[in-house]
């Protein structure tokens, strides 16, 4: 009887381990201006920033579906939501930008180009 408590214990903790995400959110997102410190490859920092100016200068989040491009000195529209298993970040404002995101930590995320952006990829920091 013994073994069964365990057993359904340690199932349940198996499934809420497996169940937790590090999904990014708006909310992560929110607060606080991220800048391009550095390039980003296979889930770290590495060598230089390579994003649009639009990106690299510094972004500010303001709210769920507005986002402040320093490089222009204008708001842009951005959406987040999943693609092939993956997070996407859609820009809007003057060029259309397309990034996989990736939730490093509270203050860290990275960005992977998608379609015509394939190839730019940047680290960007909260400050």
């Amino acid at each position: 009887m013994r073994y069964v408590k365990y057993s359904l214990l340690f199932s349940i903790l198996i499934c809420l381990v497996s169940c937790t995400t590090d999904e990014i959110t708006e909310e992560d997102l929110i607060g606080g201006e991220w800048i391009a410190t550095a390039g980003y490859k296979d889930g770290k920092p590495e060598g230089e920033s390579y994003c649009s100016n639009s990106v690299s200068y510094g972004l500010e989040f303001k709210d769920e579906e507005t986002v402040y491009s320093k490089a222009y000195g204008s708001d842009f529209y951005y959406e987040l939501e999943g693609k092939k298993g993956e997070r996407a970040i859609y820009l809007e404002g003057i060029v259309y930008r397309n990034f996989y995101i990736e939730k490093i930590s509270e203050d860290e995320i990275g960005l992977i180009g998608n379609g015509l952006l394939e190839g730019e990829n940047c680290y960007l920091e909260r400050q």
